[in-house]
């Protein structure tokens, strides 16, 4: 059971900052495209960083879920003691 409850907030951590990153990264390339970007090759550079930017901040979700349940069942074992 442990197990299967790390695995929820590794993946709720990752897809919370995956979905933030994702709502902070689309306004931001929607401008980049309409005011900056001069070629197909701009946008395409652009979309590769999006992309990692996306990738880093998942994997950072991750880790942190990782550390909240570390301390979600630290703070839970204190308790009943």
């Amino acid at each position: 059971m442990s197990v299967l409850l790390r695995l929820l907030f590794i993946l709720a951590g990752a897809l919370l900052l995956g979905v933030v990153a994702n709502a902070v990264l689309l306004p931001i390339g929607h401008w980049y495209e309409m005011n900056r970007a001069q070629s197909e090759s701009d946008l395409s550079q652009a979309f590769v960083i999006a992309l990692a930017v996306q990738a880093v901040c998942v994997l950072v979700g991750g880790w942190l879920g990782n550390l909240l349940f570390g301390r979600w069942r630290r703070r839970r074992a204190a308790s009943r003691h």
